[in-house]
């Protein structure tokens, strides 16, 4: 099907944006600063989106991105028949566009639009429940046997987090319940999208009650990011590590309920000599913030508190750096003294991380923080009976560890 006069001029300066050329980028930008102004450019650049047969996949997904960016001024220029027609066409977009940029893009636009209305809605009761179709469409993809339908269905529930979490607290037991069959999929990248998107939403109700609502799905997120780190998806973990970072200082008991099984998967990340250092390090802080902020239930945990101690001696063991110094490296006040000596690198993609000083800053965070009466006799116990052996590593360790 041909594209309309004005859909066709708008797919014109549209492809001219995605030319390597700077001046044509410039004339079309200015050729479509006037046309972008008025409300029926979006109609012409859905025509756009949706011509698969005469338009490229360059210009369609740059069409869908200046329209996410446009549809905010302009939606509130349609009626309700003119919008309820413009929503219903961007779901049959994402049902039939095989183009995966395309889609992603349209997702956006999705849950751009969903938020607009929600924000806009005065009945804060009914806000977010202006698109029944979108979430009634994000249900059905989520069961769809089309791996790539349910990808989607958790794709479109992340880019709709503040959305989710303003608006809808109502539905959060029927969105546990399609989270917990994400995490539960057989298939990776749904499993990936479904960690990604609850995560978004764990971390942006980490202060809030409703938090204790998707707390029963720490474990099987873990589970999956366990899954993850196994076969080096190190940006699964990492996002992971992010959400549990959010999570330590919540006043959920249920989140405090939640430390032990969330330690001890920072500690298996802290020790994988297959992750960058990096991502090491943010499970460290993990274990460490924990520390500070749940000191004494920390401590009380015995089995615990004594497994996260030997591996921090046993990772001063194994590595091959000095320790000499190496506690300077955990504190940014401190690193900032090295700043201009020779053989400082402020580029260093470990950020001057090493793993000995990874262990000791965190041991140096339990120590600060874990009462006295808990973390005293494990630490020098593990000391003296370092400071003994006969093996250099060990006694490193020793030396190192109370420093």
């Amino acid at each position: 099907m041909a594209l309309s006069s004005e859909a066709a001029q708008m797919a014109t300066y549209l492809s001219a944006l995605t030319q390597p050329d700077t001046n044509i980028i410039r004339q079309a930008e200015a050729a479509l600063k006037p046309i972008l102004k008025n409300p029926q450019c979006v109609p012409a650049m859905v025509e756009v989106i949706k011509a698969r047969d005469s338009q490229g996949e360059s210009v369609r997904h740059v069409t869908v991105i200046v329209l996410r960016k446009r549809i905010g001024g302009h939606l509130g220029k349609f009626d309700g028949a003119a919008r309820n027609a413009l929503k219903a066409e961007l779901l049959g977009i994402l049902t039939a566009e095989a183009s995966r940029p395309v889609r992603l893009g349209v997702v956006a636009l999705v849950a751009a639009i969903c938020k607009a209305e929600a924000d806009a809605d005065s009945d804060g009761a009914a806000a977010g429940a202006g698109w029944p179709e979108l979430f009634q469409f994000i249900a059905q993809a989520a069961s769809d046997a089309n791996a790539e339908a349910r990808e989607m269905a958790f794709l479109l529930l992340g880019e709709m987090t503040e959305t989710l979490g303003i608006h809808l607290k109502p539905q959060f037991g029927t969105l546990s319940g399609l989270f917990a069959s994400g995490l539960g999929d057989a298939e990776p990248k749904v499993q990936n999208a479904s960690v990604k998107a609850l995560g978004m939403l764990v971390s942006y109700l980490a202060d809030e009650a409703e938090i204790d609502t998707f707390v029963p799905l720490i474990q099987p997120m873990l589970g999956v990011a366990e899954q993850c780190r196994a076969r080096h998806d190190e940006e699964v973990v990492s996002t992971t590590l992010d959400v549990l970072y959010d999570l330590t200082f919540s006043t959920s008991p249920a989140i405090a309920a939640q430390m032990p099984v969330i330690v001890r998967f920072c500690r298996i990340c802290m020790v994988d000599k297959d992750l960058e250092l990096n991502v090491r390090d943010s499970a460290a802080l993990v274990i460490a913030t924990f520390a500070e902020s749940k000191p004494k239930h920390f401590g009380r945990d015995t089995p615990l508190l004594t497994e996260i101690v030997e591996t921090i001696f046993n990772l001063i063991e194994t590595s091959d750096g000095t320790a000499a110094g190496a506690l300077f490296e955990s504190n940014p006040a401190w690193k900032e003294d090295f700043a201009d000596q020779a053989g400082y690198d402020a580029d260093d993609e470990n950020n001057g991380i090493s793993e000995t000083g990874m262990a000791q800053g965190t041991l140096d965070m339990l120590a600060c923080e874990v009462p006295k009466k808990y973390i005293f006799e494990p630490v020098v116990s593990r000391c003296m009976s370092r400071l003994a052996s006969p093996d250099p590593a060990q006694r490193k360790a020793g030396v190192a560890c109370p420093g």
